[in-house]
C-alpha cells in the first residue's frame, strides 16, 4: 500500500523531471516521500507562475474579434483588424472600441508586444480608460500599414 502511495506520487515526476529533482535535493527518501514531493510541487509551480512563457503563435483569424482585457479583468474593446507597419515591421491589433454595431466606434492600434495571453485572454498591462478615450482617430487607410490575412501567423507572449 505504502509502496503504491509512492508511485502514485512519483507518478508526477514523470511528467515533469523537475519534480524528481527537487525531491531528490529536499532529501525525500522512501519514508518521507509524500511530504518531500508534495513540497516540491508547489515550488515548482511557483516557479513556473513567475516564469516568462515563450511566445505564443497564433492565426489572425483566431485573434480578430477577440476582446482585450486588463489585468483586473475589465473589458477594453475587441481586435478589429491586425495590421503590419511597413516601415519598422512592427505588428498591431486594431482596438475597437465603443459605437454601435460599428457605427461611432473608434480604433486604437496597439503593439503586440504590450499585450499577452493568460488563461486565453488576451490582456494589455498598463492601458487605461482615460488614455483610449484622450487617443485621436486612428488613420485606418495610413498608406504605411498592411492589413494581415487572417491565416498569418502573430506570436503574443504568455504568462
Amino acid at each position: 500500500m505504502k509502496g503504491s502511495l509512492v508511485a502514485a506520487l512519483l507518478g508526477t515526476a514523470l511528467l515533469s523531471p523537475d519534480v524528481a529533482s527537487a525531491q531528490t535535493a529536499l532529501g525525500g527518501g522512501e519514508g518521507k516521500a509524500a511530504p518531500s514531493v508534495l513540497q516540491a510541487q508547489a515550488r515548482i509551480l511557483q516557479a513556473q507562475d513567475n516564469a516568462v512563457l515563450p511566445n505564443q503563435a497564433m492565426r489572425v483569424g483566431e485573434v480578430e474579434r477577440r476582446d482585450i482585457y486588463t489585468p483586473r479583468g475589465e473589458r477594453l474593446g475587441s481586435v478589429r483588424r491586425i495590421v503590419l507597419n511597413v516601415t519598422d515591421g512592427r505588428t498591431f491589433l486594431v482596438l475597437e472600441r465603443g459605437g454601435l454595431v460599428g457605427l461611432g466606434d473608434k480604433e486604437f492600434p496597439l503593439p503586440v508586444d504590450r499585450v499577452y495571453v493568460q488563461g486565453g485572454r488576451l490582456v494589455v498591462p498598463g492601458l487605461t480608460e482615460a488614455e483610449l478615450e484622450a487617443v485621436a482617430d486612428w488613420d485606418v487607410n495610413d498608406h504605411k500599414y498592411r492589413e494581415l490575412a487572417d491565416s498569418e501567423i502573430i506570436n503574443v507572449s504568455r504568462r
